[in-house]
């Protein structure tokens, strides 16, 4: 969580230079996210729901002491979707074309498509470590390597942009997207490399792990392939699926606002919801993401023990960790919309309406990522499949309706509602569907307390600026009372007893499963 404060920070840096950069804006940001979505598509075939995958079969192995068979099956996974990630580079360089002028309309994504290619292959390999070190209770590799990688894209994204611009004179917009875009690619280098370099650091301990290694069961190559496939390809398909559901987004989006508007307005429409809104809206969930994915192996190791009261601990912080980020967020960007874009986006500031309307979606999206969490823990692979593709469903059926419609709830303002519908019904399909698997206590007495505490400190916040503000320059007000009223948020939860030490601790355990193994080691000697 405190890498992805610093990557998200880093983040928004990134995405402020780039939206404030003049020639760039928001038709910059619909380039950029229309050639994001498919990468994101060929990334969701090779390698997402690759860490996943591999940390819960790494966490079963290594829960019950066979740490041979959990490196049998790093290794297995290393080779299997390095293969996978060059087949994917390959298909995206010579289909970079077709895919930008027949499927996508926008010329100009060419040269973007191309210079993320490479980095279907490096996140193939990145995925494989990650889910390896992770499985292992390991989360200090994962944590810096992203931290590496986003320092390198934001620093080298704004140094070779103002050179270009600057030293070069390129004007071309299609040509400065590429260039962002470049970075990516060289950022995964700089991340692979440090955790090429980590795991070799490693190998000591790894080594001595396997050389008292218990409970081993014998890992064949074939079955460890069909064992991989059979976790991975599940956990792939929603994550394909949610990218399919996007990439139909970006075409009803457009296509349907050009029923009152020129191409030019509905590119860069997309562009303000795609490139501000959703920037913002997808910092908080990072936090919550980083619970869901800390949750698998805990809730696969847990599970395997057959430790039902540490599966409801576990289900229920990290479902109160999500809640206590996502509420106060949400509430910020509701009633603090318009200044939050001004001070952000000062040279293109619009979509106040739209972060209204998505906020709300953070609560939502915060508890199903938690919920898919526990799901592929305990491996139930089939319900996150189900509920994802009725999001995409309802959503494409919401698009077409709403966003012909010249009214409030038309437009690019029907894209938001129909965001927020489909990610309640989900929600509230996969939360139904936990407390019939796993039959788990949620427990709502620290949930109300979170409420409370975001009700006083949004309040508070809103008084504090509109009186600042009378006086006071409107940007300093709205830090100042953003910042004093963060303050009195975390007094809140200190004073309600909200969260405990103790409570965070369940999310990781390796220091305890550590000395277990040492106990192990000793009885085995």
């Amino acid at each position: 969580m405190l890498s992805q404060v610093i990557v998200k920070i880093l983040g928004l840096v990134y995405k402020l230079y780039l939206t404030n950069k003049q020639g760039f804006g928001d038709e910059g940001n619909a380039i950029t996210s229309a050639a994001f979505q498919v990468y994101s598509l060929i990334l969701s075939i090779t390698s997402i729901g690759v860490p996943a995958a591999v940390s819960k079969l790494v966490a079963e192995r290594s829960g019950v002491g066979d740490h041979r068979g959990a490196y049998k099956i790093f290794k297995i996974s290393l080779a299997m979707f390095s293969v996978i990630g060059i087949i994917g580079s390959y298909l995206l360089v010579i289909s970079a074309n077709f895919i930008a002028n027949n499927i996508l309309g926008m010329p100009e994504v060419e040269l973007s498509l191309l210079a993320l290619a490479p980095s279907i292959f490096l996140v193939s390999v990145i995925s494989v470590y990650k889910g390896y070190f992770n499985g292992r209770e390991n989360m200090k590799a994962t944590a810096i390597a992203q931290t590496y990688d986003q320092l390198t894209k934001t620093f080298l994204t704004i140094i070779v942009i103002e050179v270009a611009t600057m030293v070069s004179k390129v004007t071309n917009i299609a040509v400065i997207v590429s260039i962002a875009n470049l970075a990516t690619t060289i950022a995964n280098i700089v991340e692979f490399t440090y955790l090429y370099e980590y795991y070799r650091k490693e190998l000591g301990e790894i080594k001595a792990e396997i050389a008292n290694s218990v409970h081993e069961r014998p890992v064949r190559t074939l079955w460890a392939i069909k064992e991989i496939i059979f976790v991975a390809v599940p956990m792939a398909i929603t994550p394909f699926i949610a990218t399919i559901g996007r990439n139909f987004d970006s075409t009803t989006i457009i296509s349907g606002l050009q029923t009152h508007m020129s191409y030019n307005e509905a590119k860069i429409q997309y562009g303000i919801l795609n490139g501000k809104v959703d920037t913002l809206i997808n910092f908080p969930l990072s936090f919550s993401g980083t619970m869901s994915t800390a949750l698998i192996p805990s809730i696969a190791s847990a599970n395997s023990k057959n430790t039902l009261n540490e599966v409801e601990q576990r289900i229920n912080t990290s479902l109160l960790v999500g809640l206590l980020i996502a509420l106060p967020t949400s509430a910020v960007y509701f009633f603090f919309a318009d200044e939050i874009l001004g001070l952000l986006f000062p040279n293109a500031s619009s979509g106040a309406m739209l972060l209204k309307i998505s906020a709300l979606t953070i609560i939502f999206l915060s508890i199903e990522q938690t919920i898919r969490g526990v799901l592929i823990g305990i491996g139930d692979n089939k319900i996150p499949i189900i509920t994802v593709a009725i999001d995409a469903v309802i959503g494409v059926i919401l698009n077409k309706i709403l966003i012909p419609l010249n009214s409030f709830v038309g437009g690019i303002n029907g894209a938001a509602i129909g965001n927020l519908v489909s990610n309640f019904v989900v929600t509230s399909i996969g939360y139904m569907c936990i407390k019939k698997k796993v039959g788990i206590k949620i427990r709502k007495k620290n949930i109300l307390k979170t409420i409370i505490s975001t009700l006083i400190f949004i309040i508070l916040s809103k008084t504090m600026y509109k009186v600042l503000a009378i006086s006071v320059n409107a940007k300093v007000s709205l830090i100042v009372s953003l910042g004093i009223g963060v303050i009195i948020y975390f007094v809140l939860i200190h004073l309600f007893d909200i969260l405990k030490t103790k409570q965070l601790q369940t999310l990781s355990f390796r220091q305890k499963k550590a000395k277990n193994s040492k106990k192990i080691q000793k009885q085995n000697a």
